[in-house]
């Protein structure tokens, strides 16, 4: 009996989750200057961690 009510709420947790879903939006935007610093900026530091680890071990 126990696990019949925890399907149920488990199908109405995804059905309420689904409805949100559709109904919801997400807008994301990178434009200008700013965009293009954090562009560069991450695959800068993705090196100098690489290297800071290259020097340390060698």
């Amino acid at each position: 009996m126990n696990e019949m009510k925890s399907e149920t709420a488990n199908e109405n947790w995804s059905q309420s989750a689904s409805e949100v879903a559709k109904h919801s939006s997400l807008s994301f935007s990178l434009s200008g200057w700013p965009a293009a610093a954090t562009l560069i900026s991450i695959p800068a530091s993705v090196v100098l961690v690489y290297a800071i680890k290259a020097f340390a071990l060698a």
